[in-house]
């Protein structure tokens, strides 16, 4: 493609726009555009054009006048056969009478009254057995000019045939008009081609021939390094092809005419290039490597084995690294769940879950905070005052939704409270949901979320009795806001708590694990096409079998 000044040419590899600059090269070396602009001589193209086309309009033209000529005659032919049976009818109806042959004097008055009809030749009657018995007029020595017409004529009383008459009628004056009016359809036709020759001719030359003629003058002058372009003015068309033509010709000089600054941007493009791909390779690796950092500060899944409950973990960022943070432990004979959704996703909520991480070590083992609703209230404090959020000229407007859990096995109860995040609960196939408060953590003061602490985190904690093969679930809205269609056709909308509870429900006595595999499953049909829009965590445990003893009757309350 052409280049225009300033335009930097963009190919899909370096390596085609280097094939593309020898391709031009080519194109320009000398002589190469000789035989287009001067070998060709343009009268032949008219030459051509006349040749192919005026043969193809006489001949159409030709049978068009012809056809409209024969049905014409046809049409006429055909009146004046039934013109012929109507006079024979007329006439053989005025003959009727009993005794033909012995009256002939009587019959010459309608045969004498034929001859009226300037069409008329000649009228025979004769009787049944083919005998004349009167005639009028004379029978031409041409019969192919003659159209005849025979009617019965009929004896009163009996209805019975008393003799045929046939008349004959002459077509000379019909076949002379016809002739008539296919040299007129002829000289008509030579006259409109002739005018079509002259007016295609006169068409070519300016529209065709002219603008070719320039066009070649400026490639004679552009194989000699003049950098010539074809003055379109302002009668140049998008839609002619030779304009196109021509406009791609004269951006193609302005390229050429250009061409040492175009290879000055190409190279100065091709090192930008290396430089973005090796920025791009940097980048990658510092997030592969801030990965294997929040990796890092993850629990080990096998953090709770020993304290009583079975656990299973999905954790998914959107991108290498996310905002969604789970923490496991067992300190003091409990078994310490939490599960956040911290602000965005990628790096920055990445950050995010690292000053989490810190709050939670520090609320849990220095201050040695053990109540699900006293470690909301302490990581909202912490995080905003990490954040600036306390009055300290805050520049950020993030947050985090939580919610924890603390396991007692010794009294098989569980205690929850949660800050943007609800805990579902499946015991025996039905699904219940203990709701936290509704508004999360962090936010500065006026932001978009009122801080916890101002009536928004749990005032106390939920206890829950734990069942054996009750199954529990803490999992952030990424699991539960994924769009998709429910059936084909229908129309995308979201999963929701219902649909996810109502797939776990459906697994509920499987495996923590095979219960989490086939919910990714799910969810990822559901989805088809449509992309996922956050990071997906879902913390599920359940008391293990071991500890199925009868449960004490306080502890059911």
């Amino acid at each position: 493609m052409p280049l225009r000044r300033g335009e930097v040419p963009l190919p899909g590899s370096l390596a085609a726009a280097a094939a593309d600059r020898d391709r031009v090269a080519d194109i320009m070396r000398p002589g190469a555009l000789r035989g287009a602009a001067r070998g060709r001589n343009l009268d032949s193209l008219a030459h051509t054009l006349f040749l192919r086309i005026y043969p193809v309009i006489a001949v159409v033209v030709l049978l068009t006048q012809i056809g409209i000529a024969l049905v014409s005659y046809l049409d006429q032919l055909r009146l004046y056969g039934e013109r012929a049976s109507l006079l024979a009818g007329i006439t053989a109806a005025a003959l009727a009478r009993p005794g033909l042959a012995g009256a002939p004097e009587a019959l010459a008055g309608p045969l004498r009254a034929l001859a009226l009809d300037p069409a008329f030749r000649s009228a025979a009657l004769r009787d049944p057995e083919g005998r004349l018995i009167a005639s009028a007029g004379e029978t031409p020595r041409r019969a192919f000019d003659l159209i005849q017409a025979s009617a019965d004529v009929a004896s009163p009383g009996d209805g019975r045939a008393g003799g045929t008459l046939t008349v004959a009628l002459s077509a000379e004056s019909l076949r002379d008009n016809a002739w008539r009016q296919a040299l007129l359809a002829l000289g008509t036709s030579l006259v409109l081609m002739l005018a079509f020759v002259l007016t295609l001719h006169a068409t070519v030359r300016r529209h065709v021939l002219a603008p070719l003629a320039r066009l070649l003058g400026a490639m004679r002058a552009v194989e000699h390094k003049r950098w010539t372009a074809v003055d379109l003015g302002d009668a140049a068309r998008p839609s002619n092809e030779i304009d196109a033509i021509t406009s791609a010709f004269n951006r193609m000089v302005e390229g050429l005419r250009s061409g040492d600054e175009a290879k000055r941007l190409l190279q100065a493009l091709e090192s930008a290039h290396a430089e973005l791909a090796q920025a791009n390779r940097q980048v990658i690796e510092s997030i592969a490597y801030a990965r294997r950092i929040q990796a890092s500060v993850l629990p080990d899944r096998a953090a709770l084995a020993g304290s009583g409950l079975d656990v299973a973990v999905l954790w998914e960022p959107l991108h290498l690294v996310g905002g969604d943070y789970f923490w496991l432990e067992q300190i003091d004979g409990l078994a310490v769940i939490v599960v956040a959704d911290c602000t965005g996703h990628g790096v920055p909520g990445a950050f995010l879950t690292l000053i989490v991480a810190t709050a939670l070590d520090r609320l849990l083992h220095e201050r040695g905070l053990r109540s699900p609703a006293a470690l909301l209230a302490g990581l909202d404090a912490l995080v905003r005052a990490q954040l600036r959020q306390d009055g300290r000229g805050a520049e950020s407007d993030d947050g985090l939704d939580c919610g924890i859990c603390v396991y007692d096995p010794a009294a098989r109860r569980l205690r929850f409270a949660g800050a943007g995040l609800s805990l579902t609960v499946i015991r025996d196939g039905v699904v219940t949901r203990e709701r936290g408060a509704r508004r999360g953590l962090g936010y500065p003061d006026g932001g978009r979320e009122p801080p916890a602490g101002r009536g928004t985190a749990p005032a106390e904690d939920q206890v829950i009795a734990v069942a054996p093969g009750t199954g529990f679930y803490l999992m952030t809205d990424g699991i539960t806001d994924q769009m998709g269609a429910p059936s084909p056709g229908a129309r995308p909308r979201l999963i929701g708590h219902a649909g996810v509870a109502a797939r776990l429900a459906a697994r509920a006595r499987r495996s923590l694990p095979e219960q989490l595999t086939g919910l990714e499953a799910d969810l990822a049909a559901y989805r088809g096409d449509e992309a996922r829009r956050d990071d997906m965590t879902l913390v599920a445990f359940r008391a293990t079998q071991a500890a199925a003893d009868p449960w004490p009757a306080q502890d059911a309350a």
